[in-house]
């Protein structure tokens, strides 16, 4: 802990490498640190999964996942917890201290004119001190929540190595991706808001405590409504639970049938289901949506709440107090004070706090259920038999239930197998792990250049590589990450339309100014989903092919649900921020023009600050994601070739690559967190130094008046405050539209072509594939017969590449058997070389 809170406080410095490299040039993952030791995902898990076993041997009744993760991380949660506090805490004490500053204005007031310097210094220094409290506690906070999703996503991959086929069967892909994509990333960034469960009552009780002894029984007017506010905020909190759980089912549903189809989108092509599918998935969408924009309204109404009550509680908390001891202005503006902090906690901070708890305690819950699923057993290797020996087995089956039963991927009813020796297998469905050629032929074990050599020559695969475009070689190809970016010049004009299209729904001001917004949004997010699907469903096999399906389905799990639920309420508080940083800064304008002066130069600061932080933050956003799509491919194929790796025991090489993949993006996100945390000490640090200066001239500025005097200091404590607010959010803005860029770059891919439908020459046939039915437009009875002729056909696997068939002509007649497979074009190019008898019986 010692060594992490060093690194923290040094955060200013360890960063700076980074971006001036970010700002000056494009950067690469060669850019990226590497992560240490403890946050590596073998040194997690492995402390993790120790926990949970212990759990699992001790617990008398259900072993509960919580109490795993709380032997693991509880100390450090606590110890930032308390940071936070005490930073919290601060918050509290600056409106006394402002109080007494507005007091020296007084000319009666001769003691407190004469410490106002030494109160300046005070609340400045507390200024700096809350910065030093609350950095470094949110940033440890967020740390945990990573590491915490990195154990638990190790944890879960684990498990999914030993699930048994019966459990695979009831679980599909688009489950699991469900699982670890919209569960596990609460744990990033909502950790740091579940201390405030605690917190936010003691920061009511100590403001309640301080607004009483200055108000007395007129503060719980104020308080009051606050309470009403809140406990519609929770009426309007489990509303939105009960739409999100319904509308969870709709997501996994979706899911689950995107992913079917995106696993076998060649069988979806070749039985041209593209548009029944797409209907499908639509009306799944459509039912998730309607449970969306229900849930987005209420959540807006929630959310609202914060930025129209705080003139209500200003209000009912002064007018009693006015009303009987008339009005005094250090009572009224350290009210102000008091009010802003206490709306913050409890209609913002402790809702959040609430919700967070909820979100965490259902994932875990989810990942508690999912560990404690049925695993398979793997047969024990037998001294007493020479083979494979079945005794008595009663069981239900086919050729391929008796060979995993034999596998142990399937117990039998009654009676034991026994086996001695290793096991080879061969699937039926042809699989290839991520990784280069050579990666795939070694499989995990130790290099054996005979061994090698001779699969090379056993598959033909000389004349393979011979026909290769120059762009793979056969030792070190990969014949997985031949990713394909995809961009074009409309994905900018569609990101800057939905910018422009927004800012045209806020031209009318006002509560409802958001409903507008919100709907807006929920439309776009699902014609963009729509279009999105339509443009993978129709692209080309070349083009899906070099796509990964982890990358795919991050597009319609984490981005789309981006879209549905974090981007309308972002956009929504950064356009209410910027309204009142707007208006806060034309009163101070109108009362001193010298606070106006100096703010344009802070504001200038934050801009010119935000721009040289946006160039790195960018592009470290963009390789977080390209390294959050691995994690999902290696699901996706260690789940289809499961029987494969275990018949082989790969499992611990498997989770060696799956663990390399998670240190990759850990790598990546923390990077991103780091900087981030430095961009806000640094607005941080500036706002201190504006209202240092703002508290000083004040202070200098002898004829000013209290009511002056305090409207400057606390609009100035305000100005800052929300900017500072405003300008996070518009970073977060930015970074969620990361998730739009992203779903326009799959819009924008290319389509297959059409084919002419009109009938063609003999001599109009070269280059086209065309599949008339002459039949169908007689009157006799149909079909009668069935004829295929082919002439001349060439055909590629990607644009550019080399034929893999060259002036193929030949002819079916009627009643003849047509066979077909599918190959796995990203694999390798390859000629038809008629060595096998197989090949001879095809007499092309």
């Amino acid at each position: 802990m010692d060594q992490q809170f060093v690194i923290i406080f040094f955060l200013l410095r360890w960063t700076k490498p980074i971006l001036k490299k970010g700002y000056r040039q494009r950067l690469e993952l060669s850019d990226i640190y590497q992560i240490p030791s403890a946050d590596s995902a073998d040194n997690l898990s492995e402390k993790l999964e120790r926990q949970w076993d212990r759990e699992l041997a001790t617990s008398k009744k259900k072993p509960k996942l919580i109490n795993a993760l709380r032997r693991c991380f509880f100390w450090k949660f606590m110890f930032y917890g308390i940071m936070l506090y005490l930073g919290e805490v601060t918050k509290a004490v600056q409106p006394l201290l402002l109080g007494r500053i507005i007091a020296s204005y007084d000319p009666t007031n001769s003691h407190e004119r004469s410490i106002a310097y030494y109160l300046g210094i005070g609340l400045c220094l507390l200024f700096i001190v809350r910065t030093l409290l609350l950095h470094p506690a949110i940033f440890g906070l967020h740390h945990i929540g990573m590491q915490m999703r990195i154990a638990m996503f190790s944890l879960i991959y684990k498990k999914t190595l030993k699930l048994s086929s019966r459990v695979l069967d009831k679980i599909s892909t688009g489950q699991l991706i469900s699982l670890l994509s919209n569960n596990l990333n609460k744990f990033d960034e909502g950790l740091a808001l579940a201390h405030f469960v605690w917190i936010a009552p003691l920061q009511v009780v100590l403001l309640m405590g301080l607004l009483l002894e200055m108000l007395g029984p007129s503060a719980f007017c104020g308080f009051g409504f606050l309470i009403i506010v809140a406990l519609s905020q929770a009426w309007f909190g489990r509303k939105m639970m009960k739409y999100r759980d319904r509308r969870a089912g709709k997501t996994n549903e979706r899911l689950v049938i995107t992913s079917e189809i995106i696993e076998n989108i060649q069988s979806v092509k070749a039985y041209c289901w593209e548009d029944a599918m797409e209907k499908m998935i639509e009306s799944l969408r459509e039912a998730e949506l309607k449970l969306t924009r229900k849930a987005a309204y209420v959540r807006y109404f929630n959310s609202s709440a914060f930025f129209f009550s705080g003139f209500f509680v200003v209000f009912l908390a002064v007018l009693p107090y006015a009303l009987e001891h008339g009005i005094i202005l250090r009572q009224i503006f350290t009210t102000i004070s008091f009010c802003i902090v206490l709306r913050m906690t409890i209609t913002r901070q402790f809702p959040w706090a609430v919700q967070t708890w909820y979100d965490s305690l259902g994932a875990i819950n989810k990942i508690q259920d999912f560990l404690q699923k049925e695993e398979y057993k793997t047969l024990e290797y037998n001294l007493t038999t020479t083979g494979v020996e079945l005794e008595k087995v009663t069981a239900y089956w086919d050729e391929t239930s008796l060979l995993m039963l034999i596998m142990g991927e399937l117990e039998p009813l009654e009676g034991k197998i026994k086996h001695s020796g290793r096991i080879s297998f061969s699937p039926q469905v042809s699989w290839i792990m991520p990784g280069t050629i050579k990666e795939n032929i070694i499989f995990g074990v130790s290099y054996d250049e005979y061994r090698y050599k001779s699969v090379i020559k056993a598959c033909q695969l000389e004349e393979v590589a011979a026909s290769l475009f120059g762009l793979w070689f056969l030792k070190d190809s990969d014949v997985s990450n031949s990713a394909t970016v995809i961009v074009t010049g409309t994905s900018d004009y569609y990101v800057f339309y939905i910018y422009v299209g927004v800012a045209d729904t806020l031209l009318a001001l006002g509560l409802f100014r958001g409903l507008p917004l919100v709907h807006t949004l929920i439309t776009v997010s699902k014609s963009l989903h729509q279009k999105m699907l339509h443009a993978v469903l129709q692209a080309p096999m070349s083009v899906v092919n070099s796509l990964k399906a982890g990358g795919i389905l991050n597009r319609f799990s984490k981005d789309t649900a981006i879209l549905d639920d974090l981007l309308p309420l972002t956009i929504f508080d950064f356009i209410q921020l910027i309204l009142i940083v707007t208006g806060a800064i034309i009163v101070v304008s109108i009362l001193q023009p010298y606070i106006f002066l100096a703010s344009v130069p802070v504001i200038g600061a934050f801009i010119m600050l935000r721009a040289y932080f946006l160039h790195t933050s960018q592009q470290l956003k963009q390789l977080e994601s390209e390294a959050r799509s691995p994690i999902f491919t290696h699901l996706v194929t260690s789940l289809k070739g499961l029987w494969t790796l275990r018949a082989f025991g790969r499992q611990p090489y498997f989770e060696t690559l799956f663990h390399k993949a998670l240190n990759l993006h850990t790598a990546n996100w923390f990077l991103y967190l780091s900087t981030l945390r430095w961009f806000q000490m640094r607005i941080e640090l500036i706002f201190v130094i504006f209202f240092i200066a703002v508290t000083f001239i004040s202070i200098v500025t002898t004829g000013e008046g209290q009511s002056k005097a305090g409207i400057v200091l606390t609009l100035a404590m305000n100005i800052m405050g929300t900017l500072q607010w405003a300008v996070n959010s518009s970073i977060d803005v930015d970074s969620l539209m990361r998730s739009v860029s992203r779903i326009f770059k799959f819009i924008d891919m290319p389509k297959e072509e059409t084919n002419n439908t009109k009938p063609l020459k003999d001599d109009q046939l070269t280059g086209v594939l065309i599949i008339e039915n002459k039949h169908a437009k007689e009157e006799k009875p149909w079909p009668s017969g069935g004829q295929m002729t082919v002439k001349n056909l060439s055909a590629k696997y990607i644009d550019g590449g080399a034929a893999v068939l060259e002036n193929i002509s030949f002819s079916i007649s009627p009643g003849q058997r047509v066979r077909y497979c599918f190959v796995l074009f990203e694999l390798t190019s390859v000629k038809f070389i008629p060595k096998s008898p197989f090949m001879r019986q095809l007499n092309y």
